[in-house]
């Protein structure tokens, strides 16, 4: 459903302010608060004016704790678009390199609350969509298996599924042996399934 111009507006004004954050252009916000479409690479681009432009700034926003959780999240996951054409991998890239930031940042937290587990699912799930999760990556997720969110843990389960680690599918047998939540023991079926064809 798109609101009118006028109602579009007072949406507008009734976001956080984000503190005065620069990068949050008229253009910026309008593209990455869209409640009824995903922006698309190309919107982004123009918004930020080049492609160079876009990967940085939205790496900044996704960084920025301060910043409204709405174009964060939308930042977080748009990263895996500006990852090196197909054939080259992302793994040693800014993006990975943001993604891995992130996830361990709120991963070390002490008492996260629900934006900050919000945040972390983002970037897990990001590191997932980028196809390309490092064996380190996986040392720095395996620990999080245990996590007291169940959305996490589904979350993490799912990124694994991409990982065709031994060490992953070692886990998430021995994780759904365990695991009382019926979401993640479907994620985990899953995800050895999809890891049983890395082996062959």
């Amino acid at each position: 459903m798109r609101f009118p111009a006028p109602a579009f507006a007072v949406l507008l004004c009734a976001l956080p302010a984000s503190g005065d954050n620069s990068l949050l252009t008229t253009r910026v916000v309008t593209a990455l608060t869209s409640i009824d479409s995903v922006p698309s690479t190309t919107g982004l681009n123009e918004a930020f004016n080049t492609p160079e432009a876009a990967l940085v700034d939205l790496q900044t926003l996704a960084r920025d704790p301060a910043v409204d959780l709405g174009i964060a999240i939308r930042a977080i996951r748009a990263l895996p678009e500006y990852c090196p054409p197909t054939g080259q991998t992302c793994g040693t890239g800014t993006v990975h390199d943001t993604l891995i930031f992130l996830i361990s940042n709120y991963t070390a937290l002490q008492q996260p609350g629900p934006q900050d587990l919000l945040r972390l699912r983002a970037a897990v799930e990001a590191l997932g969509a980028t196809h390309t999760v490092l064996d380190s990556d996986v040392d720095l997720l395996l620990p999080l298996l245990t996590h007291g969110s169940r959305d996490v843990r589904a979350t993490v389960v799912r990124t694994l599924r991409s990982s065709c680690n031994v060490q992953a599918t070692t886990a998430l047998k021995a994780l759904g042996l365990t695991e009382p939540s019926m979401q993640v023991q479907y994620a985990i079926l899953s995800a050895l399934q999809e890891l049983e064809h890395c082996a062959q």
